[in-house]
């Protein structure tokens, strides 16, 4: 019996043992691969943080006001001016980004190259001035290049080179500015976060090329497409030069680089070796401990058998059967009737389990099982294996037109009622399907039919998708949006079904909620690179503090296309809304116009109220009436105010100078404006021209000293501006008679 019981106390603790090791070794490779993803996180964050950054500044400098203005004319009016005006920006440019190794300008009229570094220099090789030309005729404005750029003298060692058109967004631009970062940037990056012996580091283009390595001259041959059949696994094993590494590749968001860790196993593996000792020890000294205990719980354990043995011996058989086999019964009989009560409560949680496996595949939990294995277990569900799978996600917003029936807290309460009407739906139109709670407010239902049927009934899943939708909407008076995937066969493709789904619901903040919303093919949004449109914020500013209202309502059009870039995310549409309000209440300040005038003496939180916006078309119009209206009117009402002013200061000069030689040139000179400008201002303000206005004046100065004086004709013409034959002219034109017979009649009367 001790023996026994000794050997059934052994097979755990080797189990433990043995189990603790490789646990530990799978995590320290885990834990080695994790650090790897953060050390790449790190160097991609850094090396996009500065590509970015270097980006930006160029951009702000390029939209600044030397590059905004007039190249042509200022070459060609200021030819000294123009290329000292270059130097000093590339000078300041290359000041500010201590990373650029290099800043050039190239103009193409004269083949001149102009850089802080190498100074003036001509490009005299016709086969580089012909590529720049080409380069000048594309159509990037601002792109990145990788590896040398033999076009350009000292550009001929790796690194990237950023190529930017000047002037930027022009319609033809006179040159090309170059930003150039030597690898050597890249490798003190990388350097850093080297932790390991024969580690290697790659840093490839999104095109694949390699940029720059550290530990290695070359990508390993077959390492780019056993990284491209990985996917998204963030680590595999990789032999090279009978080296096994483990890989760890990442992709920046940024521009798609890609950055490839390769660790040596037997590296790893050292940790892995303290590990195992350790572990050797510790189960040693379990076994003995293990033994002992064992040797005295199994002396204990015997006691009562041998209570039992005297007992029988003294005949009392009976007493002990009725105490010890009673007892079994009593304990047999509670067990059966909670296996039965758990068997019922099995049966009860049965939906909600297949619930969770539904939501589980959808996922993509199971997308390494083996076919049989993952047979066995829709089996178990009962969920048929050999039909078509479509997925359909339902997402409400609790803004809606009329009386809010549910608050915040009744999201839950709200889902519930989605679900089961959903599920109800399902039952009457004979459809099989499962409706699943995604616990991020949203519902998915997902349908499987058979697929001879599925020509049939290509409409039918739209229709039902539209009576789904408007019974929820009807019954909880609430906007509703479902997404529509596409169909397939196999069930390991449900997953991107689902994903197909959500990025339909998604699409929702671009194309309008309240609908049914299905899944294109035609561009997946994943692909599209989101960059903040920096050039249209500034062109938005500038056309408010203009005034120009049509054009910053074309500027708002343009930002909402550029948000098409961040469908999946309506969280980085939302930040992108928040810095363009953070621009336009910049402009108003500058302006003079305070918040309170914008959004009223409520003082309503403009960013809370953008957070509770669902389209990108709400926030369109929702910008239009409180900033673009508001902002415009306040430029025209200030301008409407200074050209009064300008008027009133003209009018009081003609008032008190009419008696000499006046003219509008010199009324435009006082008021620091053009002749033709304050012509057209002053017959808008006055409804008569600047000569009538100045006319009437003389002519009722002139009737004045007709009146109160003695003075001759000659006299009152040369007091109110006018030679005698141009004063007895114009006098009878206005009043009908002479001066002579004005006075006449009037001194009559």
């Amino acid at each position: 019996m001790v023996t026994l019981s000794l050997f059934a106390a052994i097979i755990p603790v080797l189990v433990v043992g043995i189990g603790s090791y490789l646990y530990s070794a799978s995590a320290v490779q885990s834990e080695v691969n994790q650090s790897n993803v953060r050390i790449l996180n790190n160097v991609s964050s850094t090396i996009d943080a500065t590509l970015d950054r270097l980006q930006n500044n160029a951009i702000q400098m390029l939209l600044g006001t030397f590059f905004s203005s007039n190249l042509v004319e200022l070459k060609s009016t200021n030819y000294a001016g123009f290329y000292s005006g270059i130097s000093r920006e590339l000078s300041a440019l290359m000041n500010g980004n201590k990373e650029a190794s290099d800043v050039a300008v190239y103009i193409p009229d004269e083949g001149y190259l102009i850089s802080p570094i190498y100074g003036g220099r001509r490009i005299e090789g016709n086969v580089e001035r012909e590529s720049l030309l080409k380069e000048l005729a594309s159509n990037d404005q601002l792109r990145w290049v990788s590896g040398p750029y033999p076009l350009i003298p000292g550009y001929n060692d790796n690194g990237i080179t950023l190529i930017a058109k000047l002037p930027l967004l022009g319609k033809q631009p006179i040159g090309l500015m170059f930003i150039r970062i030597n690898e050597e940037l890249f490798q003190n990056i990388m350097k850093r976060f080297i932790s390991y012996t024969g580690e290697q580091m790659f840093i490839l283009d999104e095109k694949g090329v390699l940029v720059t390595s550290m530990g290695g001259t070359e990508v390993p041959q077959g390492l780019l497409d056993r990284v491209a059949q990985k996917g998204s696994e963030q680590r595999f094993q990789f032999v090279f030069h009978d080296t096994e590494y483990m890989v760890t590749p990442i992709t920046s968001s940024l521009n798609q680089w890609q950055y490839i860790n390769m660790v040596p196993i037997d590296q790893l593996n050292a940790k892995s070796n303290g590990i195992k000792l350790i572990t050797l020890v510790i189960v040693l000294i379990c076994l003995v401990f293990g033994a002992l205990i064992t040797l005295w719980g199994t002396r204990r354990v015997y006691r009562p058998i041998q209570n039992l043995v005297a007992y029988v011996k003294d005949g009392q058989m009976d007493e002990m059967e009725t105490d010890e086999v009673g007892f079994v019964h009593k304990r047999w009989a509670e067990l059966s009737n909670t296996a039965n009560d758990m068997q019922q409560q099995l049966s009860d949680q049965l939906p909600l389990i297949r619930e969770i496996f539904a939501l589980q595949l959808l996922q993509g939990r199971f997308l390494y099982y083996s076919e049989d294995q993952l047979a066995a277990m829709l089996r178990r569900y009962n969920v048929p294996a050999q039909k078509e799978s479509i997925v359909i996600v339902i997402a409400f917003d609790l803004q809606s037109e009329g009386k809010v029936r549910f608050q915040e807290n009744d999201r839950e309460l709200i889902v519930f009622a989605v679900k089961n009407i959903a599920s109800e739906l399902l039952q009457s139109h004979a459809m099989e399907g499962i409706g699943i709670n995604l616990l991020n407010d949203q519902v998915a239902v997902w349908l499987y039919r058979d697929p001879l049927l599925a020509e049939d009934e290509e409409s039918d899943i739209k229709q039902f998708a539209e009576r789904l939708r408007l019974l929820v909407s009807d019954y909880l008076h609430l906007q509703v949006t479902i997404g529509l995937s596409g169909k397939s066969e196999h069930i390991g493709e449900l997953p991107e079904l689902y994903e197909e789904a959500l990025l339909a619901v998604r699409s929702r903040m671009i194309v309008g909620g309240n609908q049914v919303i299905s899944h294109t093919k035609s561009k997946s949004h994943s692909d599209m690179h989101y960059r903040y449109p920096l050039e249209i914020e500034t062109h938005f500013e500038n056309s408010l503090q203009l005034g120009d209202r049509d054009e910053a309502v074309r500027m708002m059009d343009e930002f909402a296309k550029a948000m098409g870039a961040a469908i999946q995310k309506p969280e980085l549409i939302q930040m992108s809304y928040y810095r363009l309000l953070t621009a336009a209440i910049r402009t108003a300040y500058m302006l003079g116009l305070d918040t309170a005038q914008l959004f009223g003496e409520s003082n309503e939180d403009p960013y809370l109220h953008i957070r509770n916006i669902s389209t990108t078309y709400e926030l369109n119009a929702w910008f239009k009436e409180q900033l673009v209206e508001p902002l415009v009117a306040y430029v025209h009402g200030k301008q409407h105010q200074e050209h009064e002013q300008l008027i009133a200061k003209v009018v009081r000069y003609m008032e008190e100078n009419y008696h000499f030689d006046l003219s509008l040139d010199q009324c435009a000179q006082i008021c620091g404006l053009s002749p033709q400008y304050l012509s057209k201002l002053f017959k808008k303000k006055k409804d008569v021209s600047f000569i009538e206005y100045l006319t009437k004046v003389r002519i009722e100065k002139s009737i004045e000293l007709l009146r109160t004086t003695d003075l001759s004709v000659s006299d009152v013409a040369e007091r109110v501006g006018y030679q005698m034959k141009n004063f007895i002219r114009v006098f009878k034109k206005h009043m009908g008679v002479t001066p002579g017979q004005f006075r006449g009649s009037d001194e009559e009367n």
